[in-house]
């Protein structure tokens, strides 16, 4: 199980046992939630460093907001933190628009692993043995590029996972590309062409969770 699915299994976990808890009359799952949910942001934010440790501002971020946002739900500061979280996120966002720049890291590893909370990414992989990978994927887009890639003898299996987002997959001519998984109010889309490939082509092996947003495979960008 990679970190992401696990990430999106063990919150869903949390959350249905408080509500159960909550049905039991063991104790208020709506605040507890008020109180701890800012802890999902720092969570986010430690996962993001454990797959991109290069990049520590938007991770940085999450893991500030977080901590900032739970002193002020455990009333550990008298300050409403609250109240300046989205001003500042609107900020924040906005300086990273005109200043930042969309990540495209290209890698001649293996592997390929992701995680985009917030914003966009672009991911090429060269690998000439490519096995497959993890996206993690929360209110953002990303792109992976395998067009220059190969895949791996035995083929290559991904773990998606896309909440509020998009993931596009742009893969080379020859490869046969398979999606299963769960949908639950997003969906994907499988554009290559596959029905004129040999039995014996390479398999690029898709395992997606998309909740409210799409993933889509295709072989360019138009």
């Amino acid at each position: 199980m990679t970190r992401g699915r696990a990430f999106v299994g063990i919150l869903l976990v949390v959350l249905g046992a408080l509500f159960l808890l909550d049905r039991a009359g063991v104790l208020d799952a709506g605040h507890t939630i008020a109180q701890w949910w800012p802890i999902v942001l720092i969570v986010a934010g430690l996962l993001y460093l454990g797959f991109t440790p290069r990049h520590v501002f938007v991770p940085g971020i999450l893991i500030i907001a977080g901590l900032a946002l739970l002193a002020g739900t455990l009333d550990f500061v008298d300050v409403n933190v609250a109240q300046f979280f989205w001003p500042v996120v609107l900020v924040l966002a906005g300086l990273w628009v005109i200043f930042g720049t969309n990540h495209r890291d290209a890698s001649t590893g293996d592997r390929v692993n992701s995680l985009v909370v917030f914003f966009a990414r672009d991911v090429a992989s060269n690998s000439q043995q490519f096995r497959g990978g993890s996206i993690l994927n929360v209110f953002g887009a990303t792109e992976v590029d395998l067009r220059s890639a190969r895949l791996a003898e035995g083929g290559a299996a991904v773990d998606v996972v896309c909440v509020f987002g998009g993931v596009g997959f742009l893969v080379p001519e020859g490869w046969r590309v398979q999606i299963t998984g769960l949908p639950l109010f997003g969906g994907w889309s499988n554009k290559t062409r596959g029905e004129a490939l040999a039995a014996d082509a390479p398999v690029l092996s898709i395992e997606a969770l998309v909740a409210f947003g799409g993933l889509e495979v295709k072989h360019n960008k138009r």
